[in-house]
């Protein structure tokens, strides 16, 4: 099974992939060339980690991401495709039946996008060096010693 999340969008040849990541990238408002070489978890990441909110109005009315989930045909790139980012957010694509393409992305492009780790809570030795450190600091700009 070839996992096309992390395949790059120029290897894939199918149209309906194609298009759909020519309408990701216009929904998105981000330029198609820089994701040629790049796999689509990668727009995914990008457009999650930008803020890029993921609306209809920027699409075309008979586009693939306006194309209902359970309407699509089932050997097709596009549904392998929902079909992994649901697998991925840890939701079963039939829970999308009558939604579209574009709500299936809006709710699972996070899984492709990795988490940055918490900061570390400082403990209160090193908060109060801190502070005594920055205290010393302003003393010394004042003139004050």
């Amino acid at each position: 099974m070839t996992n096309y999340t992390e395949t790059k969008v120029r290897e894939i040849l199918d149209s309906g992939f194609q298009s759909m990541v020519s309408e990701l990238c216009e929904c998105v408002q981000l330029d198609r060339d820089q994701f040629v070489d790049q796999p689509l978890s990668y727009l995914l990441m990008a457009s999650a980690r930008e803020g890029r909110a993921l609306t209809r109005q920027h699409l075309a009315i008979d586009g693939i991401l306006t194309t209902k989930v359970d309407k699509l045909p089932y050997d097709s790139v596009v549904h392998c495709v929902c079909r992994e980012l649901a697998n991925r957010a840890g939701t079963h694509i039939e829970a999308f039946d009558g939604k579209t393409v574009l709500s299936l992305i809006k709710c699972c492009r996070k899984a492709c996008c990795p988490q940055p780790p918490r900061p570390k809570k400082l403990t209160r030795r090193e908060r109060n060096r801190r502070f005594e450190a920055d205290l010393i600091l302003r003393r010394r700009e004042n003139g004050v010693f």
